[in-house]
């Protein structure tokens, strides 16, 4: 069964290793295949990556998108290291996100990894950055 997008006027999906931005009208569309897709609201772009817990969130949705990789999951666990060190309150929910990783269950991290970010902004605030 195929995959119904509706993308509004100028929002952003990345299906595979392409973004796809909409023009000025809502559009839907179908996608049949095995791709990673990933719509606008999960996307963090690598400037955006400004925290301990956005750049695990970028490895994460790299992974995904790349299907997992030895180089990136290197990265993650350097990045997973230096959080709990710096922020052991963080542990509960930097968890979930490496369980996912260990079980190649990307979406889901990225999905967690958004949790992670969520509560960094409410420990810490906005203003964090590393």
């Amino acid at each position: 069964m195929p995959l119904k997008i509706e993308l509004k006027p100028h929002e952003s999906i990345i299906i595979g290793e392409s973004i796809i931005t909409n023009d000025g009208e809502r559009t839907r569309f179908y996608i049949e295949g095995n791709v990673p897709i990933l719509r606008e609201k999960f996307i963090l772009r690598e400037a955006e990556a400004n925290t301990p817990s956005k750049r695990i969130y970028f490895v994460v949705q790299q992974m995904y998108l790349s299907k997992g990789s030895a180089e990136l999951q290197k990265l993650y666990l350097e990045y997973v290291r230096d959080l709990q060190n710096a922020a052991p309150s963080l542990i509960p929910f930097i968890a979930p996100v490496t369980e996912n990783v260990i079980n190649n269950d990307y979406y889901a991290a990225i999905k967690n990894a958004d949790r992670l970010i969520k509560k960094e902004q409410e420990l810490f605030g906005e203003t964090l950055q590393a």
